[in-house]
C-alpha cells in the first residue's frame, strides 16, 4: 500500500465484469456472490490483464454488493490502472481502499489466538482451562467480537468524516442511467423435524427484501465514471417495498442530477452527501458486538462450568 503512492497511472479497459454465483452453491438468499472484474492495460509496448481491484485480494461477497461493483465496472469502460513501476504486472484499480484488508486482519487476530491456545493444548497435552473451570479458547470469541466493534466503530468515525468532506466535493453533471428497486426472495425451508404449526413439511414460506439499484453516469476530465452510491453508510435492505420507492421517486432514468466527486479519486462520488441514512449503520452494528462481547466476558469469568 505505502508503495502504491508512487505507482504509475496508466489508461486500461474493462475487458470482463460479472456478477459469478459459485456452481456448488446452496444458500437460498444467494449471500456468496464473487465479483469477476478483469481489465486490460499497456505498459510500454506490451499488453496485461489482471483482475485485482484493491489490495487484500476480492472476498466473497453479498448479492447487493456484487452487482453493485459490476455496475461501477461495466465492460467497455475506461478505467484508470495503477501498477509497479518495476513490475507492470503488479496493478490494481482501488489502490486506497482497505475494507478487505481490515477484514483479514479479524481473520488473522481470531485464528492466530485459537493456534496459540491449541498449541498450548498440545503442549500440554491436555484441554486448558482457566480458574473457573472455563477452556481457554473460549476466550477467543469476546476477543473477536471486540476487535469487529472497534472495527465498525473506525468505519464509522471514517464515513462521518467522508460525508463531511463530500459536501465541499467539486461536482460535476450526471445522468441517472438506471433507477429500479430489485426484489429478493428468501426461501425459508422447513428442517427436518420442524413442527411449526400450519408449516407442513411440502410447504415453504418465503421472505421479501428490496434494495434500491441506483447508477449514474458522470464525466470527470476526460475520463467517464459510473456511480452506485446515491447516499452515504451502508447499503440499506428495506424490508418493504414502500420505503425502496421513497428513494428512487426522486430519480429517473435519464434525470440530471448533480455528483459530488473526490477531486483525489473521482471514482468515488455520491448524490446526496448530505443524506445520513445508513450513517449509524456500523455504529450499531459495533454497539451490537461490543454488548455481545462485554456479556460473553463477564459471563465467563462470574460462571464455572466445571472441569
Amino acid at each position: 500500500m505505502e508503495a502504491s503512492k508512487a505507482w504509475i497511472k496508466s489508461d486500461g479497459n474493462i475487458v470482463a465484469s460479472e456478477a459469478k454465483i459459485p456452481l456448488s452453491h446452496t444458500s437460498d438468499d444467494q449471500d456468496d456472490v464473487d465479483a469477476v472484474i478483469r481489465y486490460r492495460y499497456r505498459v510500454g509496448g506490451q499488453i496485461h490483464e489482471s483482475d485485482c481491484i484493491k489490495f487484500g485480494g476480492q472476498a466473497m461477497m453479498s448479492r447487493a454488493f456484487a452487482e453493485a461493483l459490476v455496475a461501477k465496472y461495466p465492460v467497455g469502460a475506461n478505467v484508470d490502472v495503477y501498477y509497479a513501476p518495476h513490475d507492470p504486472k503488479n496493478a490494481v484499480l482501488e489502490p486506497r481502499k482497505l475494507d478487505n484488508l481490515a477484514a483479514q486482519f479479524v481473520f488473522t487476530i481470531a485464528f492466530g489466538v485459537i493456534a496459540v491456545i491449541l498449541i498450548a493444548h498440545a503442549v500440554a497435552g491436555k484441554v486448558l482451562y482457566a480458574g473457573n473451570g472455563v477452556p481457554l479458547f473460549a476466550y477467543a470469541l469476546p476477543l473477536v467480537a471486540f476487535i469487529v466493534a472497534g472495527l465498525s466503530i473506525v468505519a464509522f468515525v471514517k464515513g462521518r468524516r467522508q460525508a463531511k468532506a463530500s459536501a465541499q466535493w467539486p461536482t460535476s453533471p450526471g445522468t441517472i442511467t438506471t433507477s429500479a428497486i430489485v426484489e429478493e426472495k428468501i426461501e425459508d425451508k422447513k428442517a427436518d423435524g420442524d413442527d411449526t404449526p400450519g408449516f407442513s413439511q411440502r410447504q415453504q414460506r418465503f421472505t421479501l427484501r428490496y434494495r434500491v439499484d441506483l447508477r449514474f453516469a458522470y464525466r470527470v476530465g476526460q475520463r467517464d465514471y459510473v456511480g452506485t452510491t446515491w447516499a452515504w453508510g451502508w447499503t440499506p435492505i428495506y424490508g418493504r417495498r414502500e420505503m425502496a420507492e421513497q428513494v428512487i421517486s426522486k430519480y429517473s432514468k435519464g434525470q440530471q442530477v448533480a455528483v459530488y466527486y473526490d477531486p483525489a479519486q473521482p471514482g468515488i462520488a455520491v448524490l446526496e452527501p448530505a443524506n445520513r441514512q445508513g450513517s449509524l449503520a456500523p455504529l450499531v452494528f459495533g454497539a451490537i458486538f461490543a454488548v455481545g462481547g462485554a456479556l460473553l466476558l463477564a459471563f465467563f469469568m462470574n460462571v464455572g462450568f466445571g472441569q
